[in-house]
């Protein structure tokens, strides 16, 4: 398997004309200078598309219910992952930090304090009506507050305030680390066991969203009055050379694998979620993914997971190819071949209806992803996919994923 993907990333990569490259940008240079460009806004309908994929996404996994059927006998053992409280902090740190060093961003203090305030009192209100409106059980079963998280909206609040300032107007590279912590952030959350994957992904929704309509809120409060820095287009022509993705995806068929003694027929993937980051010299370029999938019990009888127990979550780190063909203005045909590894051999034990030990045997090894789909462009700095495709893990499982990702272009 690895020298036929071996074979088949090299004779694509032959098969690019040196030309493509050659007449792409530099790929960490990717904005035409601001001299030559005007400042523009784009419709707070065009800037919420990507939001509302999050949204919609969120609303259609409907995850909470994977555990339906396993009873919690004490607490859970969750990793000790609670840098979270501070790290959806950093965007806006970062954001901070700048301003105070002197570097100038989209507006002037008052004009980004006010945004900032607006997006914060925003975001503040409508997380806490969802979360106590909804009253979504906590995977760890300690509240009934989980949907949506609120430290990955406020951490996707934060990035999307540093985007605004910073990524539109001095270096979409700053966006990419304040998205990059923002996620991270919301991995934790659901590594630690406090929430789900859908509450990640309603989570950075609504934070996405409060500073949008902060900022238009704020353009139309101050016009064209404290802007310092015009807001930049990336020089693509047509199509972006760099992709930074957050993935989910929802196993709809799965089967699992019993040879040599792995896996077991009652315990199947249920959700994935992860990130990756692509450079796009041609139309097909090398692509990197690193994510995690939850696991459900499929059992006809509840188990019990014991005190200090831990529900099962594989990791898987890969890298491969993407490619995105055009097909009509802003809407792309995209598809993925991965070849990845899950590093880690886990087991995870639980009691049976006769309160016999229940065991599941995860196994280190190769773990391969493919997928198709369609890539529609959202805004100037976004697009979103749509996707169907095969997550084959060797020795544990097969399954049938449908999904979708968030991507960060330019």
């Amino acid at each position: 398997m690895t020298r036929l993907l071996s074979g088949l990333f090299t004779i694509l990569l032959a098969s690019i004309p040196l030309s493509g490259i050659t007449a792409a940008v530099k790929p960490f240079k990717p904005y035409i200078p601001k001299d030559s460009i005007e400042y523009r806004r784009e419709s707070l309908a065009t800037r919420s598309m990507l939001p509302a994929g999050l949204l919609a996404t969120s609303i259609l996994y409907n995850d909470n219910r994977l555990d339906k059927s396993i009873i919690k006998l004490g607490e859970m053992k969750s990793p000790g992952l609670q840098s979270a409280n501070y790290l959806q902090y950093s965007p806006a740190a970062v954001m901070l930090t700048l301003k105070a060093a002197g570097l100038e961003g989209r507006s002037d203090w008052s004009r980004m304090l006010t945004a900032d305030l607006i997006s914060a009192a925003l975001f503040t209100a409508v997380n806490n009506i969802t979360k106590y409106t909804i009253c979504r059980e906590r995977p760890d079963g300690t509240a009934r507050n989980s949907y949506p998280s609120g430290h990955t909206g406020t951490a996707f609040l934060c990035a999307q305030m540093l985007h605004k300032e910073y990524g539109e107007t001095v270096s979409p590279w700053i966006s990419v680390g304040g998205y990059g912590l923002a996620a991270t952030t919301g991995f934790f959350r659901a590594l630690s066991d406090r929430h789900w994957c859908s509450d990640v992904l309603g989570g950075a929704a609504m934070g996405i969203l409060s500073t949008e309509v902060a900022y238009l809120l704020t353009d139309r409060i101050y016009g064209d009055r404290r802007l310092r820095h015009p807001i930049v287009i990336a020089d693509v022509d047509e199509r972006p050379r760099w992709k930074f993705g957050l993935y989910s995806d929802y196993s709809i068929r799965a089967d699992a694998f019993t040879s040599e003694g792995y896996g077991n027929p009652d315990a199947k993937p249920a959700c994935s979620m992860g990130v990756d980051a692509t450079w796009m010299p041609w139309y097909i370029g090398p692509t990197v993914r690193a994510g995690f999938t939850q696991m459900k019990w499929t059992g006809s009888d509840d188990i019990f997971l014991p005190d200090q127990g831990s529900v099962a979550d594989v990791y898987t780190f890969g890298a491969g190819l993407d490619m995105d063909i055009p097909v009509i203005s802003r809407v792309n045909l995209n598809g993925q071949a991965i070849a990845g590894y899950s590093p880690a051999a886990n087991s995870y034990r639980f009691l049976d209806s006769d309160n016999q030990p229940l065991e599941w045997e995860i196994p280190a090894g190769m773990h391969c992803y493919g997928n198709l789909g369609v890539t529609v462009r959202t805004s100037a700095f976004s697009s979103v996919t749509v996707h169907g495709g095969l997550d084959y893990y060797d020795k544990v499982w097969r399954s049938f994923v449908l999904g979708a990702r968030f991507n960060y272009t330019f």
